[in-house]
């Protein structure tokens, strides 16, 4: 019988990565990266069975040959992971050894009689793209979604997989971003390409002076404007952020962003496109000019 296996590499993703898996028809196992309150965390979800391969002493990376070499062994029909660096080098290297089909901002899987069809957010989120395989598939789940409901507990079975021997950190750069501030604040304004001018972001930094907040930027601000340096970006490749308070000012939602910024705990926009998707991932949603808002917020604020 056809099964699907899930990688879990992080805490924060497991549930939805497991919600896709449990309504795929096919029954789902568990491989855990981590430590054991993780792969206990897991094994409450409900999977057939949960794997834990325990990285306190090795990069879970050094694993990918293994876990793939096991794939080969096991064939699953689906291989899905959250959209985080950890699991997207393991699912990577499985994808290689399987010739596997790969997609990302997965929605959807099923498997049923040899073939899985796997359901994409495409056009921004605004469109959806069915594609169907009749070979193993690995799918990076799109942020957002259900969560999957506790299910009978799964033991958890202690793996064993050799490490590269040749893979090691050779240096890690951050560029300031342990020091900013980001990473810890409880409040964060970020910044799309919605702001317009670079000269607006002198609104951007009053208001977050008003607010006491962090400011991130997405990607292209960085890399294509450079308004930004690298440590205030927030984003799939980049830092993620968990915050009391996420409010973004003219970002249209787009998933590579919108995975920095999951473990947020209010999400507050500020967009003129009243059918962007970031619409559909806050909490509260402003529809207009971010030049005309952004001055009223601050004198709410202070005003406060």
């Amino acid at each position: 019988m056809s099964k699907v296996w899930i990688l879990v590499a992080d805490d924060m993703s497991a549930a939805h990565v497991a919600d896709v898996a449990s309504k795929s028809g096919a029954p789902y196992e568990a491989l855990v990266f981590g430590d054991a309150s993780r792969a206990d965390a897991v094994a409450a979800l409900g999977p057939a069975s949960v794997t834990l391969y325990d990285t306190s002493a090795t990069l879970a990376e050094a694993l990918a040959p293994a876990i793939a070499d096991r794939a080969a062994q096991e064939q699953p029909a689906a291989v899905l992971c959250s959209d985080d660096a950890t699991a997207r080098a393991i699912a990577g290297a499985i994808a290689v050894k399987l010739s596997a089909a790969v997609a990302a901002a997965v929605t959807s899987v099923s498997v049923s009689e040899g073939k899985t069809v796997v359901e994409r957010l495409v056009a921004d989120a605004a469109a959806v793209q069915v594609l169907e395989t009749s070979g193993p598939a690995v799918c990076i789940v799109a942020d957002g979604g259900d969560e999957a409901d506790a299910g009978a507990a799964a033991e958890v079975a202690t793996g064993s997989a050799s490490a590269l021997d040749s893979l090691t950190v050779l240096a890690t750069n951050c560029d300031g971003c342990a020091s900013n501030g980001l990473l810890t604040a409880e409040k964060v304004v970020g910044v799309g390409l919605g702001i317009g001018a670079k000269e607006n972001l002198a609104l951007v930094e009053e208001l977050a002076a008003a607010l006491g907040a962090e400011v991130a930027c997405t990607l292209p601000l960085c890399d294509n404007y450079h308004w930004f340096e690298h440590d205030r970006v927030v984003g799939t490749s980049t830092q993620k952020i968990s915050p009391r308070l996420y409010l973004t000012l003219g970002s249209s939602g787009a998933p590579q962003h919108m995975t920095g910024v999951r473990g947020a705990k209010v999400i507050v926009a500020v967009n003129n496109d009243s059918e962007a998707s970031i619409f559909r991932e806050c909490a509260y949603g402003i529809v207009g000019d971010v030049k005309e808002i952004i001055p009223v917020l601050t004198a709410a604020i202070k005003g406060a």
